[in-house]
């Protein structure tokens, strides 16, 4: 092949070569830290969009990204909704596949493909969530309902409770009470009481949960002490992937618990 020639076809090459491979370093980074960020984002803007879009503005009060001091730390409440109806706390899950559960399994099924996922039981995630704003509050515990929201394309097969729903019913799950359990005048009280709580978590308190959110999905050494699996809790094991002999940890529940972690 002549000099000049085999110049041209790398330098046509090269760029794409390059290209390459750095994808192939940012796009595990982006797996890991950036992509699970963008799905909850879209996922809670899907809400504010049609909460805002579907109900009377005067009549119910979106609070989105509430986050919330508790003995513990901080807790993060997806989207509060304050109406005479009472004040519902929204839970969103972004996910795709087939969703198996029961209001009493302290953790959920995904499955998507040949794929197996455990996953806490948003019911429970979310029962912390009204507890904390109940306490703070000091409104009685029965004002607020809960809601469990998926987004996503994932289809329940099983029956799952009243308070578990896809998108595109949750305003008309909302709708459906009609029983005024809050005064008029109290709503807006109700409002200020919340942010003024939200108000009293510093931007150190913040950057510690999404810290901490983090955290529990980044690397770890092979050397540190074992992990707790992100999805279940359990102390993880350390593993060898046999496609290319590279470590990582495992939940050593799999496979019904398909939780990992990068070791380094």
């Amino acid at each position: 092949m002549p000099v000049n020639v085999a110049g041209q076809l790398t330098a046509a090459v090269l760029p794409w070569v390059l290209l390459f491979g750095v994808m192939s370093v940012l796009y595990p980074a982006f797996r890991v830290f950036l992509l699970p960020k963008l799905k909850g984002y879209l996922g809670e803007a899907s809400i504010n969009f049609w909460a805002k879009r579907l109900l009377d503005q005067s009549a119910y009060h979106l609070i989105p990204n509430v986050i919330l001091p508790t003995p513990d730390g901080t807790t993060q409440i997806d989207h509060v909704i304050v109406s005479r109806y009472g004040i519902f706390v929204l839970e969103t899950k972004t996910y795709k596949g087939w969703i198996y559960g029961d209001e009493r399994e302290a953790q959920w099924t995904q499955v998507n493909f040949k794929r197996k996922d455990r996953f806490q039981n948003p019911l429970r995630q979310n029962y912390k969530h009204t507890k904390t704003l109940a306490e703070l509050t000091g409104i009685p515990a029965e004002c607020f309902k809960s809601l469990v929201v998926f987004v996503g394309d994932c289809t329940f097969k099983t029956d799952m409770p009243a308070n578990v729903v896809y998108v595109g019913d949750f305003v008309r799950y909302i709708k459906g009470f009609q029983t005024p359990i809050i005064k008029d005048e109290q709503v807006s009280e109700i409002v200020s009481v919340i942010g003024e709580w939200a108000g009293t978590v510093t931007d150190k308190q913040k950057a510690g949960h999404i810290a901490h959110v983090r955290e529990k999905k980044a690397p770890v050494s092979a050397d540190a002490p074992a992990p707790a699996c992100p999805r279940c809790g359990t102390t993880m094991t350390l593993r060898t992937s046999r496609k290319d002999g590279g470590q990582f940890w495992g939940c050593p529940k799999y496979p019904a618990c398909r939780g990992t972690r990068p070791a380094t």
